[in-house]
């Protein structure tokens, strides 16, 4: 594919002209503003390379005639890639690993000659069971971390093909909402936002009977406030809590936070962190790091023997038990957790910022239940309008957040208030005094166009269909 850039005086003039020169299967990647025009920046399908042209091209040796279909090409270079780079990181770590061997041969003259300095000679390292086993087991993971991010790339791609059809759908209904002059920057502001297409038409909605700017605003935090509701749920400091997610999500981190807090109200012993299934490189010692702050105790079970173990040891007298868990094959871990019998209570810990795709992955199995979300990474929020869609949607109660890179830095009850005030102060709203523009756009928004435009409860209905 190859991206093109399209300049136009407002997005569905962008978004019109993308169409006209590219087809109505066009890929938006992104919108902006650019000195006052939007700019569109688009993906384009381009021919395939011939052989002789894509010969010159073909310089690593990771390229290799591959035998599965095209769409399979990507994973098959990706498993290439990570194979690649796994033997390269064991040859390093064997060449890190070897012991020098003093050997000495008297002579002798050695004692008519001064002595000479001994010489060094390097054996390898050689290969134990274990590190052959461990080998394979990190292999295994990179391999399904590999076929997880391919197919969340796919899914991606496809959510944004799925919006862009529904905004196409959209573009008729936006043209028959009747706005106040006043709030046309708002509206434009609204479209040129990363926000999903059913909540972008709740919010215009929302919006018409209203005449001024201010006044709109604080109607659509109300309505946003009043759609996610309120629930909070309590700091978790009894029992055992499985935090799951997504890979880069701040679990560890979260987990961190929650032991110290729960270690300073009645002590480091009363608490225990346990690091289920994580293989990734350095995972365990960043979390006997984050853990070595506090005191806390922390454990690592590799399987669900272990972790049981662990369980009926520690649970009659710790008065928390946190199980970090990996974001690698989340549902089959949580599984193995439920399968102990044990009680616990699952928490979902999220980015704030996370997308559409990614939070339908965690909440997409009817067999895990979740006692609440925990959001993280909330001072890197600037777009939080995919977790608002999906509050709205499934109100779900919100614990704790995270707030910077300390393990002090958590948030015993996050307001999703000023959440959403920060996500509505951060609109690229743009004021304008061109009055002839604004009389010239007051017709067109006041034209009766319902009788044949979809409603937003129609496009909401056709979103949950699809």
């Amino acid at each position: 594919m190859e991206l093109k850039r399209i300049l136009a005086r407002d997005a569905r003039s962008a978004n019109e002209k993308a169409i006209a020169q590219y087809g109505p299967d066009v890929l938006v990647i992104s919108s902006s503003q650019v000195n006052g025009l939007t700019e569109l920046i688009v993906a384009v399908d381009i021919p395939a390379l011939q052989p002789e042209e894509a010969e010159p091209f073909v310089k690593s040796d990771l390229a290799r005639p591959l035998t599965r279909e095209p769409e399979q090409k990507f994973d098959v270079l990706l498993h290439q890639t990570l194979d690649h780079n796994k033997r390269a990181a064991l040859e390093r770590q064997a060449v890190r690993e070897t012991r020098p061997l003093i050997e000495v041969r008297p002579t002798a003259s050695a004692a008519a000659t001064p002595a000479t300095p001994p010489r060094a000679t390097a054996e390898p390292a050689r290969p134990t069971a274990a590190t052959a086993s461990a080998t394979a087991l990190a292999d295994a993971q990179d391999a399904v971390r590999g076929r997880e991010i391919v197919a969340l790339v796919r899914e991606e791609i496809a959510s944004l093909r799925r919006e862009f059809r529904l905004s196409q759908q959209m573009a008729g209904w936006q043209g028959g909402v009747s706005l106040a002059p006043a709030l046309l920057p708002l509206r434009d502001a609204l479209n040129d936002a990363p926000i999903p297409v059913t909540l972008r038409a709740l919010l215009l909605d929302g919006i018409q009977s209203h005449h001024d700017l201010a006044p709109a605003l604080e109607a659509l935090r109300q309505q946003l406030e009043h759609s996610m509701g309120t629930q909070r749920s309590p700091l978790p400091d009894a029992g055992v809590h499985v935090l799951a997610g997504p890979s880069g999500g701040g679990k560890s981190l979260m987990v961190a936070r929650l032991a110290q807090a729960i270690a300073r109200q009645h002590g480091s012993d009363a608490v225990m962190v346990i690091s289920y299934h994580d293989h990734r490189a350095g995972a365990w010692s960043q979390t006997q790091l984050l853990h070595a702050q506090s005191g806390v105790d922390c454990f690592r079970a590799t399987s669900p023997a272990a972790l049981q173990l662990l369980l009926d040891e520690h649970a009659a007298t710790r008065r928390v038990i946190f199980i970090d868990t990996a974001g690698v094959q989340m549902n089959e871990r949580l599984a193995e957790i439920r399968a102990l019998g044990h009680a616990h209570q699952c928490h979902a810990v999220l980015p704030a910022d996370a997308s559409a795709t990614t939070l339908r992955r965690v909440f997409e199995s009817p067999d895990n239940v979740w006692t609440s979300l925990m959001l993280s990474k909330l001072d890197e929020t600037s777009q939080p309008w995919a977790l608002f869609q999906f509050l709205c949607e499934r109100p779900l109660p919100v614990s704790v957040g995270g707030h910077g890179d300390s393990v002090h830095d958590l948030h015993a009850q996050v307001a999703l208030g000023e959440l959403v005030q920060s996500a509505l102060s951060q609109l690229p709203l743009t004021t304008t005094d061109d009055d002839d523009h604004a009389a010239r756009l007051a017709p067109a928004m006041t034209t009766p166009l319902a009788a044949f435009t979809p409603r937003p409860a129609d496009i909401a209905a056709s979103l949950r269909q699809e």
